[in-house]
């Protein structure tokens, strides 16, 4: 038994391990940090490192252990490394705006992985939506802030203000457009610095290339995208314009802005209990004096502004990049706005390219319809609301204020996407001749002389009189030659009946004419042109006459 025991007990005890033994292995297990194997190094039996003293390994001890990177440490240098790899396979310069953008991009997307707690739940679907959902808001938030500036809203306005002209007019019908570019201030420096009318560069476009050019095109109309107020130096440019016309014979529109008004919006128009008063207040002398000028007949303000497109949305006009919806309800300014002498000018072309004349511009059923305007219909409070295209609706009285103070207002008609323009005064105030027969015939004369339909008509005459005279240089020797082949010529427009067909009106719109040729004292190069016409129509029951009077080179 004893011996048994006795042999027993060494074998035990090669199966125990040694205190040293025991020590090595502790020391040369391995250890986690942050779920990551760190290996010690080997050491002897005493508990030394290998290839260390004791005495160096006694200050090791006191060293810190290694710092292992974190998971949120390696996970940006991996970004890091991912990124600049992704640059540089990319083709993109280094150093440009969008190699920045991109870069900026990649970063943002690996952020939004890195917040998702790296748990691979960020490439699942509803997380992804959620980062389509936040890159769809910050996106929505800045287009609003680019679209709604003011200044990217009038560029916007211009061009669209531009193409609204260009889709309305019928080029077949021998009707052209041509665009200048100039902006309200240059146009009135460039006034400013030429000593005269004739020596500015508006000038030398409406008149000397063209209606004082042998093969010129005259130009029918002016139109400037341009609001004018009755400050002093808006009053100085609309004279020089209205000057420039004068002499091209081409009436000159622009719009009036609500500050025209004393406003600061449109909206604020109805209050107004009195328009005729307030523009007898002082700041409206230099426009009280303009509006009693010859010049001022061949200029049209008009008012207020119309829509020129819908808002930007899923019902409206989607966004083909992401789902972007403009937010402009509530917000009047935000909505893109457009003049309305440009679509005063659309009625103008239309009626030139159906009767090669302008005054069927007026009139819900005689060419002053503005059809197809936008209308943005949304939900506000369970129920449907719609915004008008213009950006107030005129009731019948005041429009008819706001035409005798001078200016051409475009109405809404209620409950339909048209507006109309129902008369088209200039600027010009009508002058009184009496109470006699005599006087209050002169009276309507003059009237009429100062509505923009029949001012076309006396221009477009004015235009052929003028290439007429041109082409006819040198074969006029005398005052009543002139006179006589000038009124032989416009006798072909003249049906003097008193009823007419449709077709012979067509050809010959004019029921009775007389040209007046005279000297001009001081002026031995100068004829003075008197023009008289009578149009088949009436108005208000009543025959009048237009008149023009000019001037023609003799030689």
């Amino acid at each position: 038994m004893s011996s048994e025991a006795e042999s027993d007990a060494p074998e035990h005890e090669e199966r125990k391990p040694k205190d040293g033994s025991k020590a090595s292995e502790d020391v040369a297990a391995p250890v986690l940090a942050d779920g990551e194997p760190v290996v010690a190094p080997p050491v002897t039996d005493d508990g030394t490192a290998l290839g260390s003293s004791g005495s160096e390994s006694a200050s090791q001890a006191d060293v810190a252990p290694r710092q292992v990177p974190s998971l949120q440490e390696v996970a940006e240098q991996t970004e890091a490394s991912l990124i600049g790899e992704a640059m540089a396979e990319s083709c993109i310069q280094p150093d440009s705006a969008e190699h920045r953008a991109v870069e900026t991009g990649l970063r943002a997307f690996c952020a939004f992985v890195l917040r998702s707690g790296g748990d691979g739940h960020w490439a699942e679907q509803p997380a992804v939506d959620l980062l389509i959902s936040e890159v769809t808001e910050k996106l929505t938030l800045q287009i609003d802030q680019i679209l709604h500036h003011p200044i990217f809203q009038e560029l916007e306005s211009a061009w669209r203000g531009l193409k609204f002209v260009v889709d309305r007019v019928d080029f077949r019908e021998n009707v052209f457009v041509e665009m200048l570019n100039v902006s309200k201030r240059d146009l009135f420096e460039d006034f400013q610095d030429s000593p005269e009318i004739p020596k500015s560069g508006l000038y030398r476009l409406a008149y000397s290339t063209e209606y004082g050019q042998f093969g010129g095109k005259p130009y029918g109309l002016l139109v400037a995208n341009y609001d004018f107020t009755p400050s002093s130096q808006d009053m100085t440019l609309l004279g020089d314009c209205a000057a420039v016309s004068t002499m091209a014979h081409a009436p000159f529109i622009a719009a009036a802005g609500p500050a025209f008004f004393g406003l600061d919006t449109f909206h604020k128009l109805p209050q107004l209990k009195d328009l005729h008063s307030l523009f007898e207040m002082p700041q409206y002398t230099k426009w009280q004096a303009f509006r009693d000028g010859d010049d001022s007949r061949y200029v049209g303000l008009c008012m207020p502004r119309f829509l020129l497109r819908l808002p930007y949305g899923p019902r409206t006009v989607r966004v083909r990049a992401f789902e972007y919806e403009e937010a402009v309800v509530g917000h009047h300014e935000r909505y893109l706005w457009g003049s309305a002498a440009l679509a005063f000018a659309t009625r103008v072309a239309d009626s030139f390219a159906r009767f090669r004349w302008c005054p069927n511009i007026v009139g819900p059923s005689s060419g002053g319809t503005v059809e197809d305007l936008p209308l943005h219909e949304y939900d506000a409070l369970g129920h449907i609301q719609t915004k008008i295209p213009t950006e107030i609706m005129l009731t019948e009285r005041r429009e008819f204020e706001i035409s005798e103070e001078g200016f051409i207002a475009l109405t809404y008609r209620r409950d339909t996407d048209n507006a109309c323009f129902y008369t088209a005064n200039s600027t010009q105030k009508p002058k009184t001749f009496g109470r006699s027969k005599d006087g209050l015939a002169a009276e309507l004369n003059h009237r009429l002389g100062t509505q923009l339909p029949y001012l076309f008509i006396t221009c477009r005459l004015a235009h052929y009189l003028k290439v007429l005279q041109r082409e006819q240089i040198g074969t006029w020797k005398e005052r009543q030659d002139l006179e006589r082949e000038l009124q032989k010529w416009i006798m072909q427009y003249v049906a003097d009946q008193e009823v007419v067909s449709g077709a012979v009106r067509a050809r010959r719109p004019l029921r009775q004419a007389k040209i007046t040729v005279s000297e001009v004292s001081g002026s031995a190069g100068w004829y003075k042109v008197d023009l008289q016409v009578r149009p088949h129509f009436k108005y208000m029951g009543a025959v009048f006459q237009l008149g023009l009077v000019g001037r023609l080179d003799k030689e």
